[in-house]
């Protein structure tokens, strides 16, 4: 029992394991290895002398020693006994035979891998979201995936052919060093699944690459992606005095090209967010011909000029399908042509025609491009209409509201 008790303080120190987990995994080996030796069940007891207690079928004569019994053996075990009833036959690990006790020592070694990995997964299932680093150990080709070994940790990293960005599994190299996202856990391969496509991972790089993301002076609002293409990033600070778009861009670009370096050239719009679901939708197109911008049901009709629809959309419609999923609605794109008065619903196309261009100027540079109801006089105020320009302008959508 001394060396045993050695062995488990040895296995304490130099493993992720308690105690308790160790004592567990080799009860439970001892009691299959014995159990499957002797085809007949058994009991592990722990103490002062470990020994594995066999129940063994009491017999006239023996043809099977490794599950039955003389009536004069068992007798030395409970004096009572009766052919064709069990009794409990103490055996010493020691006096166990060879074959067992070999099974009982690979697989003890072998369960205890399986616990910590179970162990380092479990810790793995903690950290969802954030961003580790890994060498590529494996290329498997048979499921075009590729293994991680995660640095500072035991832990497997898998990265799924739809987890990698476009074309990176035929270029990937072996003990080249990948970053990627923790998206999830798979206890049954025991491996950490990782995402260099997810969302969560470009809002974790530019929180490593970006000081005002980490400290809160800047916030990430939403992000979407189109992985290996085009993504959108809608920012926002608290402080006014504050352009969340310049801090996360920087001079010329600079802070986002190591960024852009790591994703394979994926282009990335910095764009402010704003609670309001018309500026927010103008912001994230962030193009500068649109004319108007309107909330109809469940969709945004943005209004531009017919010669500058294409632009808008962008190339394969990409920026419309980000600004879309950016803002969570979808975005309709209208040109000047095929526009129709919204019902219930006042915007700067119809307030052009009775007011000068300075005032429709004012509204929309303030992100006032339509009205589902009349404007306050403060909030006319406070963008800069003199009072008699402010009530003539309620006045009007009033009276557009209502025909």
């Amino acid at each position: 029992m001394l060396d045993f008790e050695k062995v488990v303080e040895n296995l304490v120190r130099t493993r992720n394991l308690e105690r308790e987990d160790i004592l567990n995994v080799f009860k439970a080996v001892v009691e299959d290895a014995v159990k499957k030796y002797y085809n007949t069940n058994v009991e592990f007891q722990m103490g002062k002398e470990m020994k594995v207690i066999v129940y063994k079928k009491v017999v006239r004569k023996v043809n099977d020693p490794a599950n039955e019994i003389s009536i004069q053996e068992a007798k030395k075990y409970d004096f009572q006994v009766i052919e064709g009833s069990e009794v409990k036959v103490p055996i010493p690990l020691e006096n166990l035979p060879r074959a067992v006790v070999y099974r009982i020592r690979d697989k003890f070694l072998e369960k205890l891998k399986d616990r910590e990995k179970q162990i380092i997964l479990m810790d793995f299932s903690k950290r969802i979201g954030q961003i580790v680093r890994g060498k590529v150990q494996r290329i498997n080709k048979k499921d075009n995936s590729v293994i991680l070994a995660i640095e500072r940790s035991d832990a497997e990293g898998k990265l799924s052919l739809n987890e990698m960005l476009p074309s990176e599994f035929e270029k990937i190299k072996q003990g080249e060093t990948k970053k990627a996202v923790i998206i999830g856990i798979d206890e049954k391969e025991k491996y950490v699944l990782l995402s260099r496509t997810h969302p969560d991972f470009l809002k974790k790089l530019l929180e490593e690459e970006i000081a005002e993301i980490l400290d809160g002076t800047v916030e990430i609002k939403q992000v979407a992606r189109i992985p290996g293409k085009r993504s959108k990033v809608a920012v926002f600070s608290r402080e006014t005095r504050i352009d969340p778009v310049a801090v996360v861009v920087g001079i010329k670009g600079t802070r986002l090209n190591p960024i852009q370096k790591e994703l394979e050239g994926e282009k990335i719009d910095i764009v402010k967010w704003d609670p309001d679901i018309i500026k927010f939708s103008v912001n994230a197109l962030q193009n500068p011909h649109i004319i108007t911008a309107y909330k109809l049901e469940d969709k945004i009709y943005v209004v531009v000029e017919d010669e500058h629809i294409g632009e808008v959309k962008g190339s394969e419609g990409l920026n419309v399908i980000l600004a879309s999923k950016l803002i969570g609605k979808d975005i309709v794109i209208l040109g000047l042509l095929e526009y129709s008065k919204p019902k219930n619903v006042v915007t700067i196309i119809e307030i052009q025609k009775q007011f000068p261009v300075s005032v429709v100027e004012l509204l929309r540079n303030n992100g006032l491009y339509s009205f589902n109801e009349e404007p306050t006089l403060a909030s006319l105020y406070n963008i800069g209409l003199d009072e008699k320009t402010a009530l003539k302008l309620i006045e009007f959508i009033e009276e557009k509201l209502n025909e």
